[in-house]
């Protein structure tokens, strides 16, 4: 599937939006809010101190801290809004940019590999995203700002140490960011192949042969172990690199604390207020720990953001011509059977008329299918095709879909992925949900030539009379070049 691909840079891109702004600008209040609070206490410990502590001093502080919980709250329903955009015009960049690819309909590999990024991994990306850019923004700036209160009011060296211990932070990141992206990108790929093999379950286990299980089970093994290696690899490289990080954050900033308190000895109003901040200084060290252990958590969404980028333009195979056997293909109108020998002569053929009806006709395995889709990338918006699946949308169906997204009761982050039959969930059997396809087909659309894939597959002796009355209608106004049970025989 080479091709032409996005970047992840451009990828995120699509999260540039007003809310994102937004939500930035009430994530810096909150934290200014925060660092306010620190003051307060600050202030207030000093008071103590020389015995001038006033209620006043409280309300100040809970004020500002409260406040500061209500602008946070506000930044996450931007944050939402931010994602959900982001989402949306990747899907819409999706369509547009791959509506012409009719070669890649019936292409299982491919299907297989990116079909997970559009059923939920990318949803989760863009969403990952957000939650860890609010996470970490809220730590970065939180640190920022409380650590400017304390060098103000206290030592101006705290500052430089969170600085300092951000710093070794930031290197440990970018020296160890290639294995652990690595790592990473593995256990994405692993989760992957064995969500596509759980795509397959249902057929294998419910056929009722033991063979076909047989095979299946085995290779469900093979991927579930993989996974499972891929996973412990990605957790233990995390975790590690967390633990690495509270450990160099903790040595480096209560080394100074100690420093500090040494130096002062005597200067009663400052270690008081340094014995104040103790707590805050505690929670501002956790919070460097978090934000790498949150930096190490969004270069697992930074690569996974690649692999978003490297399936969204999939490219249908450069062969795909050639797998059509013209010498077992036979067009034909009427009376007149044509025999092809490329694309070509197969499109002079469909569109020598501006009506009436050509049937594909070949054995299995000769390519009738594959002909179809080829004319319609050659044809583009001039053909309507029609392939076998019940997963088009159509009006009549109101909007439901074979596949349904359920939440897992048990785990709040678990999903639950539901496919059942188009027909089933819509009341019809499924030849009169064939029959209303083309019906609608018939009545919604208007193109110069339509491309019909077994249109009578499912349809008993009565609803295939219909449906060949649809077809007729279409060719009296069009074009119509079809594959139908009723010529296989031929």
């Amino acid at each position: 599937m080479a091709g032409k691909q996005i970047s992840r840079l451009q990828l995120a891109r699509f999260l540039l939006s007003p809310s994102l702004f937004v939500m930035i600008v009430l994530m810096v209040v909150e934290a200014m809010l925060a660092a306010a609070t620190t003051w307060f206490v600050i202030n207030a410990g000093q008071k103590v101190a020389v015995g001038h502590f006033l209620v006043s001093d409280l309300i100040w502080i809970l004020t500002a801290q409260s406040a500061s919980y209500v602008v946070g709250v506000i930044s996450w329903v931007f944050a939402e809004r931010a994602g959900y955009r982001g989402f949306g015009k990747f899907m819409l960049r999706f369509a547009r940019e791959n509506r012409g690819k009719v070669k890649l309909f019936g292409d299982k590999p491919a299907r297989e590999q990116v079909e997970p990024f559009l059923t939920g991994e990318t949803f989760q990306c863009f969403f990952n995203v957000m939650y860890e850019l609010e996470f970490a923004l809220k730590l970065f700036l939180g640190l920022v700002f409380n650590s400017i209160v304390l060098g103000a009011e206290i030592d101006i060296s705290l500052p430089f140490a969170y600085v300092g211990a951000f710093g070794v932070l930031l290197l440990m990141q970018w020296v160890l960011q290639k294995p652990i992206a690595h790592t990473y990108l593995e256990n994405q790929r692993m989760n992957n192949r064995i969500t596509a093999q759980g795509y397959t379950a249902w057929d294998n286990v419910f056929s009722g042969n033991s063979y076909n299980l047989r095979l299946w089970l085995s290779g469900f093994k093979a991927r579930l172990r993989e996974g499972l290696t891929a996973q412990i690899r990605a957790i233990v490289a995390r975790e590690g690199m967390s633990a690495m990080s509270g450990i160099v954050s903790l040595a480096i900033v209560f080394a100074t604390v100690t420093v500090v308190a040494v130096q002062n000895v005597g200067q009663t109003a400052l270690l008081v207020g340094l014995a104040t901040t103790l707590p805050r200084q505690i929670e501002m060290t956790y919070e460097l720990h978090l934000l790498a252990s949150g930096w190490n958590d969004f270069i697992a969404i930074w690569t996974r953001f690649g692999g978003v980028a490297a399936n969204m333009l999939p490219e249908p195979d450069p062969d795909f011509d050639k797998r059509i056997k013209f010498d077992r293909l036979v067009l034909r109108e009427g009376d007149d059977a044509n025999v092809v020998s490329s694309l070509g002569d197969a499109l002079q053929i469909a569109l020598a008329h501006p009506t009436g009806r050509v049937n594909v006709r070949g054995g299995n395995g000769s390519g009738k299918s594959s002909l179809l889709a080829s004319l319609k990338t050659e044809m583009k918006k001039r053909a309507y095709y029609w392939p076998t699946t019940d997963r088009l949308a159509f009006k009549f169906t109101g909007g439901v879909v074979p596949v349904d997204v359920e939440g897992d009761d048990e785990d709040d982050d678990e999903v639950v992925v539901v496919a059942d039959s188009m027909h089933k969930k819509l009341g019809y059997s499924s030849g009169e949900l064939q029959l209303k396809s083309l019906e609608e087909i018939v009545n919604a659309t208007d193109a110069q030539v339509y491309l019909l894939d077994e249109w009578d597959a499912n349809l008993d002796a009565v609803n295939k009379a219909k449906a060949d009355a649809l077809v007729d209608q279409l060719a009296a106004r069009a074009r119509v070049v079809e594959i139908s049970h009723r010529d296989r025989a031929a």
